[in-house]
């Protein structure tokens, strides 16, 4: 009898078993029919028994049957062999993975396959749930449901406690991992009426075509600001969301995103935004951008990248007070394409490349198309030799906004010798030559070259001594100390003949000794359960170079904006600007004595600085300081603060994250101008976040300059929490 149980099981579970009976029925061919699934079905109930006159077969007593993935529970299992009718009662419980049904009751016609669930509920493995008096099961994913509630929240806020969020409805139809379409539909927040719909439809399980939740916004230049989302599930491996946006000040918006993934380490995402704005400004009204962001691994030393935007005018991000603030500050724009193949010999790079300035008032732009970089990594000369030698070299065609198009050669490779005198004791000596060629001069009259020469030579030591227990919640410290001495001579060469476009342009000149002597300590704690971690507790450097023959140069204009004070490779001063693109400025003989030190008494607390002396005359160049620390588990502070002596810039930046409760939080973000007493931006975040719902409130304001009016806009985000999968291939 324990194989009649099983067979009655597996056709509750769909399986379509065939039991061919005559009208008279004959138990020996039906025990011998059951008899070919004991292989297959583990059949548990305290008893089991079958009626002959009435042709039932009885299991009762903590039934539980497991076939394939599919398990079933319940106190007593019928199965009327002429009707082909199966009723489950008591506690029954029917999961197929992840997907649960449970009621009171379970009728089950095991030849069609359908069935009724009394009182029934139903877990999905989406996470979604629903409930009805009456369940029906119309297809092999498909229920309808009569006086029921659905919900996200069963998951963690299980019966009998009121979820935060569910539908209420008349009648309504479960498409499993697909969709929930209802009537006469009431929405419910904590067990009270919110909202009415007479017909419903709500994407559920992953990734299901449909209509998101609508995002609202205000903002005193955008006006009132309403988004509504559409995700269109294409495949398993695209998906892609239509935004239309209306901002009552601005007018009609359309944002798209395209996501793909070709191949388990090649994907990537399309942006791209059009909206006719009402309030251009000095823009244009039809505005966009578009940007393409993909990266693939092709072989396991061969990636290929792409980082590509265009910007219908420079404005655009500035315009609206809802750009993230890396976008809103961002100063260039750099698209760029480019396959990289690296192994332990050398690096090969192809790259395609378009910069934009968005910081000058006339749009400049610089192409790279292409540029092929090779570079061959430090590696002993020949095999045996103590020579250690590398190269690089690089070959471009640059286009650029007034200038001529231009093709340039650069080779540079070196010779190192490293040696150990004495143990604490480490030299290199360095030998370089770079040869530059270029297809046209900054003068008419064809191509030029540039020749130079690069000598280096470098001593170093590295001392340290270990500290046990030394207290203060170490259970070790160790200083180290390091110094070094390093001489450098390039020699001069006029370049003012060759077009500026980057760093490998313009030389600097060299005749210059830099020391850095630096201190470190080394903490390393342990806790209680035995587990150790090790970071840097405090550090202290001291860096400066002396220009042994200091002269009056033209130098690259290029090369000076991108001389910061902390830079010791370089100091000039009584600077004269040129029409050619070049300074005039004399050389100093010191440069900024630059002290840099950090503090970290405990991981979750750290201090840092940096300070760029000029010690000819006494001044401060520069300081930069910051502060991370983090309190108990709930409270991150982090502030950072900058000083550029004759740059106006004297501000800082500062970030509070408030884990307030576990479900609220707050993320402050502001910067403040110390020389014009102004807050040039300020971000508030509160965010609230259940298991089954999230709302997020975003402050935004942002200081447009002296006689401009600051941007200020409120931004509300409020999602149903609908579990879905990302894309895969």
């Amino acid at each position: 009898m324990r194989f009649v149980s099983a067979v009655v099981v597996a056709l509750l579970l769909g399986l379509g078993v065939p039991i061919a009976c005559e009208a008279a029925g004959d138990l020996s061919r039906d025990v011998e029919r059951l008899e070919r699934l004991r292989e297959s079905v583990d059949v548990d109930a305290d008893r089991i028994e079958y009626a002959e006159g009435e042709r039932k077969i009885v299991a009762t007593g903590k039934v539980r049957i497991g076939l394939g993935t599919r398990s079933l529970f319940a106190d007593e299992v019928t199965v009327d062999l002429d009707d082909q009718i199966l009723v489950a009662t008591g506690g029954v419980i029917l999961m197929e993975g992840m997907n649960r049904l449970e009621g009171d009751r379970i009728e089950y016609n095991y030849r069609t396959n359908l069935g009724v669930i009394t009182n029934g509920r139903g877990i999905l493995d989406s996470g979604v749930s629903f409930s009805g008096v009456e369940i029906r099961r119309e297809g092999e994913r498909q229920y309808s449901v009569r006086d029921g509630r659905f919900t996200g929240c069963r998951a963690c806020q299980p019966e009998p406690e009121t979820p935060d969020w569910e539908f209420r409805f008349g009648e309504a139809t479960v498409y499993q991992d697909e969709l929930i379409t209802s009537r006469d539909t009431s929405f419910w927040v904590k067990g009270i009426p919110a909202l009415y719909s007479p017909i419903l439809a709500l994407a559920i399980g992953p990734r299901r075509t449909g209509f998101l939740i609508p995002r609202v916004g205000y903002g005193n230049q955008d006006g009132f600001t309403i988004r509504q989302p559409f995700f269109w599930a294409i495949s398993r491996s695209q998906d892609a969301t239509f935004t239309p946006i209306y901002r009552t000040k601005r007018g009609f918006e359309i944002e798209g995103q395209y996501r793909y993934v070709l191949a388990e380490r090649s994907r990537g995402e399309l942006n791209v935004r059009y909206l006719h704005d009402l309030e251009p400004g000095t823009a244009p009204p039809n505005r966009g951008e578009v940007h393409w962001i993909h990266d693939s691994v092709l072989t396991p030393t061969w990636t290929f990248k792409a980082d590509a935007r265009y910007l219908s005018d420079q404005q655009l991000y500035r315009s609206f007070v809802d750009s993230s603030v890396a976008n809103r500050t961002l100063a260039v724009n750099d698209s760029n394409i480019f396959a990289t193949q690296t192994t332990s010999q050398y690096m090969l790079l192809g790259l395609v490349e378009v910069t934009e300035d968005l910081t000058q008032v006339g749009a400049k732009r610089l192409s790279r198309l292409p540029e092929v970089r090779f570079q061959w990594l430090p590696a002993p000369l020949l095999g045996s030799l103590p020579v250690v030698a590398e190269a690089e070299t690089s070959v471009v065609y640059f286009e650029q906004s007034g200038v001529a198009s231009t093709g340039r050669f650069d080779l540079r490779p070196v010779l190192h010798l490293p040696l150990v005198p004495f143990p604490w004791l480490t030299t290199s000596t360095s030998v370089g030559l770079r040869e530059t060629a270029y297809t046209q001069a900054a003068q008419e009259g064809g191509g030029t070259n540039r020749f130079l020469v690069d000598l280096g030579q470098r001593f170093g030591s590295t001392f340290l001594r270990r500290f046990e227990d030394p207290g203060f919640g170490f259970a070790r410290l160790t200083h180290v100390v390091e110094s070094s001495v390093q001489y450098q001579y390039v020699p001069w060469v006029d370049q003012q003949s060759l077009l500026q476009y980057d760093r490998v342009d313009f030389v600097n000149p060299q005749n210059r000794v830099t020391y850095r002597l630096a201190n470190r300590l080394m903490g390393r704690t342990q806790t209680a359960g035995g587990d150790v971690r090790t970071f840097e507790a405090a550090s202290l450097s001291v860096t400066q170079s002396v220009n042994l023959q200091p002269k009056t140069r033209e130098f690259s204009s290029l090369y000076l904006e991108a001389l910061t004070p902390e830079r010791v490779d370089q100091a000039v001063t009584n600077s004269q600007t040129l029409p050619n693109g070049f300074t005039l400025a004399t050389e100093r003989r010191l440069s900024n004595l630059v002290i840099q030190a950090a503090v970290r008494p405990m991981p979750a607390v750290g201090v840092y600085g940096t300070v760029a002396v000029d010690v000819q005359r006494g001044t401060t160049e520069a300081v930069n300081t910051g502060v991370e620390m983090q309190l108990r588990d709930d409270i991150i502070l982090g502030a950072g603060q900058s000083y550029v002596r004759d740059q106006q810039v004297d501000g800082v930046v500062a970030r509070l994250l408030w884990k307030v409760t576990k479900n609220l939080s707050l993320d402050l973000v502001t910067r403040y101008d110390f020389q014009t007493s102004t807050f040039w931006g300020n971000t508030v975040n509160i965010h609230f976040n259940t298991c089954c719902w999230q709302v997020r409130l975003t402050y935004n304001h942002v200081n447009q300059g002296p006689g401009k009016p600051a941007q200020n806009g409120v931004n509300v985000l409020f999602d149903l929490k609908v579990p879905t999968a990302p894309v895969t291939r």
